[in-house]
């Protein structure tokens, strides 16, 4: 790594320039990813639809990732981040492209929700009692609003943080401040009903409380660890020269107590399950634990915990760039991996293999999430000239 800049570098109109030809592959890899999927919905509807949803979710959790990352930097006065500030900026440019990908899911909420399909309620008595929340109109539009709410949550953020770039004034700072501090309250409230809403009703019979917490941490960790392969990769292209070993440091820390974080919840909903032996509550992890996914399900600790905690826990492994990354592409995967758990087995009971529809999913999405981050970080320049923290954080452990 480049040692710190300790000068304030000059407003740029411009950010990081990514070729054409990038641009051109990665709508073809868009384009392609969808296509096969619109083709699966038609060939294999449930498979096809449960891919979307897991990668969807997963970059929409990107998204949102880099959003609720700035605003807790926010409201906490940090200063340390500044330099990389664009980066979860332009994560959170991805929310309104995620929405489009997770509403394409409401007219065919029969075909994954058992809810959702014809007679079901009549018939089931304790879903009966549910059908005032578990309709697709309510569900449809709970969505909307949840969407519409991080939409517009981010764009302010974003939208401040840009004009401080021209007008140099610390109320921008304080304004976004306040921002975050009231999408934290909404993004607590709403994430956790998006994630009983979009994954834990996809098995209406089962319940945890501890659930929607346990997504919280999982999408905490997968956003660091992609900021932080986003603030290298930058690096050693030239547009973010700023970026130093401490800012490095300071993510890899956080790359590891997130991967904790949600190793201490995963155990925690597994553990009370298992030991309280209630039939209703331990059906979940039964369905996980047979039938050919129980390499995915032990992998999954593996990845998101086991692998990274030993490989993250000395301090000169949080400030080597090249051990980060590979961590990081570890901890993404196990995230995948990890929805893909919660997600595919309540469709598809049979086994756990990865086909088509699971790659063309993850391409498709991932490709359309690609095109959002670098059109926002070719809009503007990479260094937030005009943030008050920016000295701070050039200077960060200098």
């Amino acid at each position: 790594m480049s040692a710190p800049v300790h000068e304030v570098p000059p407003a740029s109109s411009g950010g990081f320039e990514v070729g054409p030809g990038v641009r051109r592959a990665t709508l073809a890899v868009a384009a392609l990813g969808l296509g096969t999927l619109a083709v699966g919905v038609a060939l294999q509807p449930e498979r096809a639809l449960s891919s979307l949803l897991t990668s969807g979710f997963y970059f929409l959790c990107l998204g949102l990732g880099g959003a609720m990352f700035l605003a807790l930097m926010y409201v906490a006065n940090a200063g340390w981040f500044t330099v990389f500030k664009r980066i979860p900026e332009a994560f959170a440019s991805y929310v309104p492209w995620g929405a489009v990908t997770m509403l394409a899911l409401v007219p065919f909420a029969p075909k994954l929700y058992l809810w959702a399909r014809p007679g079901v309620m009549e018939t089931d008595p304790l879903l009966h009692k549910k059908a005032a929340f578990l309709n697709v109109p309510f569900f449809g539009i709970r969505m909307v609003v949840m969407l519409a709410l991080w939409t517009g949550f981010t764009w302010m953020l974003r939208r401040n943080s840009l004009r401080q770039d021209t007008e140099q004034t610390v109320a921008l700072t304080r304004r976004n401040v306040t921002v975050s501090a009231l999408f934290l309250v909404f993004f607590g409230l709403t994430f956790c009903m998006s994630a009983f809403d979009w994954l834990m009703s996809l098995e209406p019979h089962w319940f945890s409380t501890i659930y929607a917490l346990y997504n919280v941490a999982g999408l905490l960790s997968s956003s660091v660890c992609a900021i932080t392969v986003a603030a290298i990769l930058l690096h050693r292209a030239g547009a973010l020269p700023q970026l130093n070993t401490s800012h490095l440091h300071d993510l890899g820390k956080l790359m590891f107590g997130f991967a904790t974080l949600w190793a201490y919840l995963w155990f925690s909903q597994f553990l009370l399950i298992w030991y309280a032996n209630i039939p209703e509550e331990t059906v979940y992890f039964i369905a996980r634990m047979h039938g050919g996914w129980e390499v995915p399900f032990y992998l999954n600790v593996v990845l998101n915990w086991a692998l990274p905690f030993v490989l993250l826990l000395p301090r000169p492994a949080k400030r080597n760039p090249s051990h980060l990354l590979r961590v990081a592409a570890v901890l993404l995967a196990g995230r995948w991996l990890d929805l893909h758990l919660m997600v595919a087995p309540a469709n598809q009971p049979e086994g756990a293999g990865l086909g088509v529809f699971e790659v063309a999913g993850f391409l498709g999405v991932g490709a359309l999430f690609v095109l959002a981050v670098t059109r926002a970080v070719r809009s503007a320049p990479m260094v937030p000239a005009g943030d008050p923290y920016l000295v701070e954080s050039l200077h960060h452990h200098s």
